[in-house]
């Protein structure tokens, strides 16, 4: 039997946002993947939460599109310097 115990939620994306499409795409799920979107919401939200957790220790506040290029950016310098530890 289903538990129904849970809670859904809704999100608005205008017409001209191409968020939605790129989420699945990129995470392949939705409707024309196999994998749950969901599950890949959930996840990305438990991403959210870790890395706001982390910032809010920061003497400054970074967010949106500043946020996103430092994740991004510690991300690309940590599988660097991995890289390098390899080539030694």
């Amino acid at each position: 039997m289903a538990d129904d115990s849970g809670q859904t939620i809704g999100v608005w994306i205008g017409e001209r946002d191409d968020v939605l499409e790129r989420f699945d795409d990129t995470l392949e799920c939705g409707p024309n993947h196999a994998g749950s979107r969901s599950e890949e919401i959930k996840e990305a939200m438990r991403l959210a939460i870790v890395v706001q957790e982390t910032v809010d220790d920061f003497p400054y506040d970074p967010s949106g599109a500043s946020l996103r290029h430092q994740v991004q950016q510690a991300l690309i310098d940590k599988d660097r310097r991995e890289a390098a530890l390899d080539d030694e």
